[in-house]
């Protein structure tokens, strides 16, 4: 498990323009169904995160709780983020092959590191 390599990697990610951050960007970018992966920070709160595992596992999106707000925001160049949705899929999958997810990982599942 590499989880020290997730925060480069998606400052790589927005500097390709494939994050959108924040609570209503990232529900947004979700119904519009252009998420194939969220990470949520694990600070957020209760109903946030109940919230993004409801919405991501019944739109068969893998949900991820993270690091915390500031770590998020960081990777990113910003400031605290709880919520971050990554638009591209070959970087969501290098995001869960980073945190140890298997081929066998079904879509929809929540993975917290």
């Amino acid at each position: 498990m590499r989880l020290f390599d997730i925060p480069p990697l998606l400052g790589i990610a927005r500097k390709a323009g494939k994050v959108v951050a924040g609570q209503e960007a990232v529900e947004r970018a979700i119904l519009s169904k252009k998420v194939f992966l969220v990470i949520v920070s694990e600070d957020a709160s209760l109903n946030t995160k109940g919230k993004f595992k409801s919405i991501c596992k019944s739109k068969g999106i893998n949900c991820i709780i993270y690091g915390t707000s500031d770590v998020l925001g960081k990777s990113i160049g910003k400031e605290a983020r709880k919520i971050i949705g990554i638009t591209d899929k070959n970087f969501s999958k290098e995001i869960l092959r980073r945190l140890g997810a298997t081929k066998t990982t079904e879509v929809g599942n929540i993975v917290e590191s």
